[in-house]
């Protein structure tokens, strides 16, 4: 008897889900979601109306696979909160095996010391990396942190002002916007209704960094700001003067929490992380250390704040102690997220994380060793640099901002010859092989250089922009 593992949509089904979403076929869907990128002959993606064994189906996805391009072919200069770094195939070894390879909770310690384990060392480097007091068991991603983040310093805020009301009302976070704009959305969805106001900080024209000034001003004129939020190095890419920023938002009163967000870790090899700044909080996305962009998902959150603040943070903390044998054993410490537990009284609804990725996240950072960390974190630096200065030397580009930047750089595309902006440029590139960078604007692409380019993909990155451009 066939064995059945996968049904497929028949026509009429899938002329629904068309037709519910918008789309005329597939071939539009596929164009909605990467572009008109000719990948495969897209014959060899209907849908199949006939069910398949094991066997057949597999065979058929391989003929699929067998014509399309190797990745490899392709250099990645995207970024803008997901980058393209490379994984060890070590990993993907280590992390299938059954004592990791599941997402659920470990609810039993007893049965699930190898990944609770795991977790502790996640924890433990991703505080000596972010030079922070505690660092929880990972979230969904570093949107969602970044929202959890806010909730916790309206909390926070609560516990020091004894005039707080309950729902916020007044209360005010000012996001600079430098901050990824994809993760400000999704802290306008988390706190709508809360009585949160979110108020924006502009950047410095000239620099790309947070304006002092503005941010001063803002606070001057709003004296119930709960939390600022400042992204390290920012979505264009500049590092921001952490060094400036933290005296002047902790010199208020009563005093607005700092939350760091960074969606390149990385960067933290190269320069100070923002607990050497006194950060109150730090929120970020932690998807570079041994994990696949996955089109964008799961990714892994990082969560961490000062020690005093413990109670108030969402999330799981693993926890070593010993056991009836004084033996070292692991188990969860402190679990404020669920609701099965803390209630009425806990500090989320989110009732899962990333656990699967905190622990590719582990044996990564294990792998890479204090040294490697920042000889690999050095090498996207100098590689970014290399970039930078080779596009500029073209002609066809200028810097959008001046400010010093980590691995990722925001230029304007000059006017050419052929007329194009950020859309038709990315476009054009991606059929010779390359994808350019994300679209800031009309004319202003966000690029992103790794450990996974080296000099010859640079030089072609180079040579096609002016064939396009020219």
């Amino acid at each position: 008897m066939n064995n059945f593992r996968y049904f497929p949509n028949s026509e009429k089904d899938a002329a629904k889900l068309y037709d519910f979403i918008g789309a005329r076929d597939k071939k539009e869907l596929f164009g909605r979601i990467i572009g008109d990128i000719p990948l495969i002959n897209t014959d060899l993606l209907k849908t199949l109306s006939f069910g398949m064994d094991e066997n057949a189906l597999y065979r058929h996805f391989l003929n699929i696979d067998l014509n399309i391009p190797s990745k490899n072919e392709f250099s990645v200069f995207a970024g803008g909160g997901l980058y393209c770094h490379f994984v060890p195939s070590v990993i993907d070894s280590l992390i299938s095996r059954a004592e990791f390879y599941t997402p659920y909770t470990p609810y039993q310690p007893e049965v699930s010391q190898g990944t609770l384990f795991a977790l502790f060392e996640f924890q433990s480097m991703l505080a000596e990396i972010l030079s922070m007091d505690v660092v929880n068991a990972s979230m969904y991603d570093g949107a969602e942190s970044l929202a959890e983040a806010v909730l916790m310093a309206m909390r926070l805020r609560k516990d020091k002002d004894a005039a707080g009301t309950k729902n916020h009302a007044g209360d005010s976070v000012l996001i600079s916007e430098g901050v990824n704009p994809n993760y400000i959305s999704v802290v306008k969805t988390f706190t709508n209704g809360t009585g949160i106001k979110i108020s924006g900080v502009e950047i410095n024209g000239k620099t790309g960094q947070t304006d002092v000034g503005d941010l001063k001003l803002k606070l001057k004129e709003n004296k119930r700001v709960s939390a600022v939020v400042v992204q390290q190095p920012n979505y264009f890419g500049i590092i921001e003067d952490l060094e400036e920023l933290e005296p002047l938002i902790h010199s208020f009163n009563p005093k607005p929490v700092l939350i760091a967000s960074s969606t390149e870790p990385y960067s933290f090899g190269v320069i100070n992380p923002p607990g050497f700044y006194g950060a109150d909080i730090f929120a970020g996305e932690g998807n570079s250390f041994g994990n696949y962009m996955n089109f964008g998902g799961p990714l892994l959150g990082l969560f961490a704040a000062k020690k005093e603040y413990v109670r108030q943070m969402p999330g799981r903390i693993a926890g070593k102690t010993k056991d009836n044998k004084n033996r070292d054993a692991y188990s969860f410490i402190l679990s404020t997220r669920e609701q099965h537990i803390r209630r009425g009284a806990a500090t989320s609804n989110i009732c899962t994380n990333s656990s699967l990725n905190a622990v590719r996240a582990a044996i990564y950072l294990a792998l890479c060793s204090k040294k490697g960390f920042g000889e690999i974190a050095l090498l996207n630096l100098k590689l970014a640099h290399v970039l930078h200065e080779r596009l500029l030397d073209t002609g066809l580009f200028e810097s959008l901002y001046s400010g010093s930047f980590f691995n990722e750089f925001a230029l304007k595309i000059l006017k050419n010859k052929s007329g194009l902006g950020s859309s038709i440029f990315i476009e054009e590139m991606m059929k010779k092989g390359i994808l350019a960078g994300v679209k800031i604007s009309k004319d202003v692409i966000l690029i992103s250089a790794t450990e996974n380019n080296n000099i010859s993909d640079i030089e072609k990155y180079a040579e096609k922009a002016k064939e396009v451009l020219g």
